[in-house]
């Protein structure tokens, strides 16, 4: 703190010896801002600890059930025929599938006019479909198929259909899809015509007027069916050609009709990738709590327990049919220096000779290890946890200091202002000793030359 103070007297450095005063009484303020750097890094510091400890939940809690180590490979003899998905709710089998049919939607072409500007009539349209009815009434404001076609597709009551148009060399037609296929969403078209007949091919009841064929009239383009299959000899019905409810956890895309064998089995490639993130973020973890014993949190006693904690967990044992079971019995061993790794063979062979026991040790609810690192790090995470506890006191301590340090920064600048005004008062008596010493010197130096 720079004092700035111009004296009159004889000479004297105030400022320095002011600027002396200020330093001397500065250091308990330097010693509370020394504290509240060293506390905002240890702030820093807990909130890198709480993002690795939830990045590491994230990671262990795809294994904490059963499904989490579900994961299957699929495959299909003919994917020209159909192909194949599989998720946790799958199990390991194979099937023959024989495609009979393919689902399809329905498709209705209306009759021919010269153009899609072409006056049809007027009247009401109603469109249903599984049971859902659309009234649209048509008059001079869309009584054409362009008109049609955009009232339609815009309608909030549509019950499921597209609305197109197609220019054909015999005219222009309304062509209308059901949006989903099987048999449930065949189109049925009725009219209310103003004309008074309603099912004529004259008026808007033209409009969807069946005719023979090559006769200008409306022709049913594609008829709405369910695709037919038989899995293993028995019958399956299914409104879509993705067959989901036949198989558990099995998902049949069907792409034509024919005959293919599908095979569903354990995705061990992935399996092993599921557990050696666990490895690895049990390693990630331990490096996080290592960096910080040398940061500011090094003497952090509730640091040292919370990575203990990681640790013991690591030498417990999951229960596996009423006896112990450990982590080398699938792959997971730990060096002299607390790193874990994962030994693939001695993985891939405890999946082929007992999977249930390895999941078992994994994801069992109560001793199982990925539960147990879960578990643990959501107590550590948890409202009134370890770390929110920590948190608080480090703010709690921060708030206090930095009430310190406004208080000794105003005591200071209450000080500075005392120094001045003292020193200023001592300059000025100086200055007036000074000129009375002056005064009397040339007194005795007349006397005695008189």
């Amino acid at each position: 703190m720079a004092i700035g103070f111009s004296g009159i007297g004889a000479g004297a450095d105030w400022n320095s010896i002011i600027n002396q005063l200020i330093a001397i009484e500065s250091q308990p303020l330097d010693t509370l801002r020394a504290r509240e750097v060293k506390i905002e890094q240890q702030i820093s510091d807990y909130g890198l600890i709480k993002s690795a400890i939830d990045s590491f939940k994230s990671t262990v809690e795809q294994l904490t059930t059963a499904t989490g180590l579900a994961v299957f490979s699929t495959t299909s003899s003919d994917d020209s025929v159909l192909t194949v998905s599989a998720d946790e709710n799958a199990a390991v089998s194979s099937y023959d599938i024989v495609v009979d049919t393919l689902a399809s939607g329905d498709k209705l072409a209306s009759s021919a006019y010269a153009d899609s500007d072409t006056a049809v009539g007027t009247g009401t349209l109603s469109i249903t479909v599984d049971g859902s009815t659309m009234n649209l009434t048509v008059d001079g404001s869309n009584n054409t198929l362009a008109g049609l076609r955009d009232a339609i597709n815009s309608a909030t009551d549509n019950p499921g259909v597209s609305a197109t148009i197609l220019n054909e060399s015999g005219g222009s037609r309304l062509i209308l899809t059901s949006r989903d296929t099987g048999a449930a969403n065949a189109i049925a078209v009725s009219f209310t015509d103003s004309d008074g007949n309603h099912s004529d091919d004259s008026g808007l009841s033209r409009l969807f007027h069946i005719g023979v064929g090559g006769d200008g009239l409306a022709e049913q383009v594609e008829t709405a069916q369910d695709a037919l299959l038989y899995i293993d000899g028995f019958t399956v019905n299914s409104a879509s050609n993705s067959v989901t409810a036949a198989i558990s956890g099995v998902t049949i895309e069907l792409v034509a009709a024919g005959s293919a064998s599908i095979g569903i089995t354990r995705d061990n490639t992935a399996i092993e990738e599921r557990i050696q993130n666990l490895v690895d973020a049990y390693n990630t973890i331990m490096d996080e709590f290592d960096a910080m014993e040398v940061s500011s949190l090094g003497r952090d006693s509730s640091l040292r327990r919370m990575r203990q904690g990681f640790v013991d967990i690591l030498n417990q044992t999951a229960t596996v049919d009423a006896a112990p079971a450990y982590l080398f019995e699938i792959g997971i061993t730990r060096d002299r220096e607390g790193v874990i790794s994962l030994d693939s063979s001695e993985l891939a062979d405890a999946l082929v000779n007992d999977f249930d026991r390895v999941s078992q040790i994994l994801t069992d609810a109560t001793t199982g290890f990925a539960n147990r690192f879960h578990n643990y790090a959501d107590l550590l995470l948890d409202a009134g946890g370890v770390i929110e506890a920590k948190d608080e006191s480090l703010n709690s301590q921060m708030d206090t200091l930095q009430n310190q340090i406004e208080r000794q920064e105003l005591h200071l600048v209450t000080y500075e202002k005392m120094l001045v005004e003292q020193f200023t008062a001592l300059d000025q008596t100086v200055a007036i000793l000074q000129s009375t010493s002056s005064f009397l010197s040339s007194q005795l130096s007349s006397i005695q030359n008189s």
